[in-house]
């Protein structure tokens, strides 16, 4: 005997070696000595060193309490259990024996035939240590190298990005020469999203292949803050199931024009026009996106535009779904049947559009699925939405017991985040009529009662007019998953008003569901409304508030938060600073009521407009010996310099007069001046103390004067006489004019 495993020991104690077995033990034990004789082990066995169990085909390395096949069995190890050599080695019965102590606890004597010391790994273990930190749309991902390098130098790291756990997206691969590289640190970005979240992880390449990817960690993003003067109508752009064209509006609230250059983030999105532009003081300019859908499965998909403008970037998030919200339903046959077959792939059915499953729990009061505790947990933690479902049959049990059943089974997925239940009515179970409808409210509020959830029907055309005709009123207590597989835009509901979800496929085909035909369903709805079927409302949908101002004041939000769930109700106030005043909301807002009561239904913009305040009265300031003059707070340039004579102050009133919208004119034949404003008229001569005032004539007390070539008016004579009011500060030397609007 050559061998010592669990199934040699076992198969060779059941014979008693008498006359007429022994010709039967003796082809047993040569057919057991044929696969143990062969055995090469990588290196030499010594005390101290670490060995591993090999080659037992299943059955496990017996480990005994002494050198001996009769001793007794302490344990068994299986393949690739590891240990360290502590004794040996002892020659007895015909094997070489080694004391071991194994890293299950276990300590004993085996023989050495199913031993050997560990090869070295081919491939790389994994990156360990990996860490994310969020910048400004953009994350550093870092890594340690693998405990176990593989029998050959790394090459390369392969990084995967998702926007779930357990990422699978090849999105970079860093090869010796980047500086990356030998780093172990690189930055994802800019293209990303602020405030989503991605998962990462990371895998080693060498010549022996590519190690398991590392641990996921994950990091959002920060947003990027707008450049300043620039507002954006509306933040983010979705363009649903249906829709093909949209147009973003880039408006200019600043006080300089606005350089702008668009680079589109996914090939779907085409004819982006225009791509580059400046945008003009207090004005907009409207880019148009289109999608093309055409080599898109159906399901969500997330880009971005990226939008310079001058040195500052920021990411607008683009949203598209193809074709109405993709689901399944599964069950043990998508499984292998009875068998544990093919398992499914969810992280594929995710990529493949899928958003949500109904996975079977339970039928009658006695048949569980196999597959259901397995399928749940793994389809939610790919990202799917999943609900459970039990098959009734009304004819043989009662509605209580049935309810009783399937939540002591499949009671942990009628919980907050899971979909609502359904009770599956198949029409060779079906009782019909009133009994049925009967049947289904003893049900669905056993079901209410216990978790305050309403379940949907499933059942085909023929069972939902069935129950419609004995209950018109059935549709307006239950929601309806519909089973209807003619081709058609719309299912037939047997009569009920509308319908939540359709199976229009007992046999579609679905990427990681290999092998096996697999249920299509779709819901009749987009992302927000599919929420309303989970139960707690999952994670609620938000949306992103955006302010801006047009002018000067500010803006305040109460609540202030980045986002608000869809419905929250907020206050926006518009503040208009000194000299300006608030005039009308704009964005997606609109109305002049201030504040702005506004509730949130998705992505928002609101830009408050304010104006300057025209003022009551012009203000015009001068001071003797200064050839700077002040109209309504703006800098003029006198072209002479006030000052006086005989105790009154001639000015050279030109650009005054006309700063305050009047006239004035010189005749050089008769030496005279014209002065204009609102409704009075003033004609004055160089030299002459009488003036022409509206046909009158007034004595002045000094006369115009020509000085240093400019003509020079008595200024509180020629303001006083127009209607404005003239103080003299005599410290200063100032005079300051006000004059009303008219």
């Amino acid at each position: 005997m050559v061998c010592d495993t669990r199934a040699c020991r076992r198969k060779l104690d059941q014979h008693h070696f008498s006359a007429r077995h022994l010709a039967v033990a003796v082809v047993v034990v040569i057919t057991l000595l044929v696969p143990c004789v062969s055995r090469v082990r990588a290196e030499t066995i010594a005390i101290g060193t670490t060995v591993e169990v090999y080659g037992t085909g299943g059955d496990g390395l017996n480990v005994r309490l002494a050198a001996d096949t009769t001793a007794t069995v302490l344990g068994v190890e299986s393949d690739g259990a590891r240990g360290t050599v502590q004794d040996g080695p002892v020659s007895a019965g015909g094997f070489t024996w080694w004391s071991v102590t194994w890293a299950s606890g276990i300590a004993g004597w085996s023989v050495e035939n199913y031993l050997r010391t560990p090869l070295p790994p081919t491939t790389p273990g994994s990156p360990t240590g990996v860490q994310a930190v969020s910048s400004v749309e953009s994350v550093i991902l870092t890594w340690d190298a693998p405990a176990e390098p593989g029998a050959t130098p790394i090459t390369a790291w392969r990084i995967y990005r998702d926007r779930r756990a357990l990422p699978t997206t090849l999105v970079a691969t860093l090869t010796a020469g980047d500086p990356a590289f030998d780093s172990r640190s690189w930055t994802d970005g800019p293209m990303l999203l602020g405030s989503r979240t991605y998962w990462y992880r990371v895998g080693a390449v060498n010549q022996g292949g590519e190690s398991l990817p590392s641990p996921d960690v994950s990091a959002t993003p920060r947003s990027a803050t707008l450049p300043p003067g620039l507002f954006l109508i509306p933040p983010q752009l979705d363009f649903g199931g249906e829709l093909t064209s949209l147009t973003l509006t880039l408006q200019n609230t600043g006080d300089v024009p606005l350089p702008f250059v668009i680079a589109p983030g996914a090939s779907w999105l085409t004819g982006v026009a225009p791509l580059a532009g400046s945008i003009p003081v207090t004005g907009s300019q409207g880019i148009t996106l289109q999608v093309d859908r055409t080599a898109l499965v159906s399901g969500a998909y997330e880009s971005l535009l990226r939008i310079t403008s001058g040195t500052q970037g920021f990411n607008v998030p683009v949203a598209l779904r193809v074709g109405r919200i993709q689901g399944i339903d599964v069950s043990r046959w998508q499984c292998g049947g009875n068998h544990a077959g093919d398992p499914i792939n969810w992280a594929a059915v995710r990529s493949a559009g899928c958003q949500f499953v109904f996975v079977k729990a339970t039928e009658g009061i006695t048949i569980t699925d196999p597959f259901l505790h397995t399928l749940m947990p793994a389809a939610r933690q790919a990202g799917l939405l999943a609900g459970a479902y039990h098959i009734c049959w009304p004819g043989e049990n009662d509605a209580a017991a049935e309810a009783a059943y399937f939540l002591q089974t499949a009671g942990r997925y009628v919980t907050s985040g899971f979909l609502v239940p359904v009770l599956d009515i198949e029409p060779r179970y079906n009782i019909g009529g009133t009994a049925m409808v009967t049947w289904i409210d003893e049900w669905a509020g056993a079901v209410r009662a216990a978790t305050g959830v309403t379940p949907l029907i499933y059942c085909s055309t023929s069972v939902a007019s069935n129950l419609r005709r004995a209950d018109p009123t059935i549709d307006g207590r239950y929601r309806l998953w519909i089973a209807a597989y003619k081709a058609a835009a719309e299912p037939d509901t047997g009569g009920w008003n509308g319908w939540a979800f359709w199976q229009y496929s007992d046999s579609g085909t679905v990427p990681g569901i290999e092998g096996h035909r697999v249920d299509l369903d779709w819901f009749n709805g987009n992302e927000q409304s599919l929420r309303q079927y989970v139960i707690g409302g999952g994670t609620p949908p938000t949306g992103l508030l955006l302010t801006g101002v047009m002018g000067n004041g500010l803006v305040s939000v109460n609540p202030l938060q980045e986002r608000y769930p869809v419905g929250s109700t907020i206050t926006v106030t518009a503040n208009p600073i000194t000299g300006w005043r608030f005039t009308a909301w704009g964005g997606n807002a609109e109305g002049t009521a201030n504040p702005l009561v506004l509730t949130v239904n998705g992505d928002t913009s609101v830009l408050a407009v304010f104006e300057r305040q025209k003022p009551q009265e012009h203000s015009i300031t001068l001071r003797v010996g200064s050839d700077e003059a002040t109209i309504d707070g703006v800098v003029l340039k006198l072209d002479a310099v006030p000052v006086i004579v005989q105790s009154r102050t001639l000015v050279p009133l030109r650009a005054i007069i006309e700063g305050l919208g009047g006239t004035i004119t010189w005749t050089a034949e008769t030496r005279g001046v014209s002065v204009s404003l609102g409704t009075t008229t003033l004609s004055l001569q160089i030299g002459n103390p009488s003036a022409v005032v509206n046909g009158e004539v007034v004595t002045m007390d000094v006369p115009a004067a020509i000085m240093n070539g400019r003509t020079m008016l008595p200024v509180r004579f020629v303001t006083e006489q127009l209607g404005a009011a003239v103080v003299w500060e005599a410290t200063t030397q100032t005079i300051t004019i006000t004059y009303p609007i008219l």
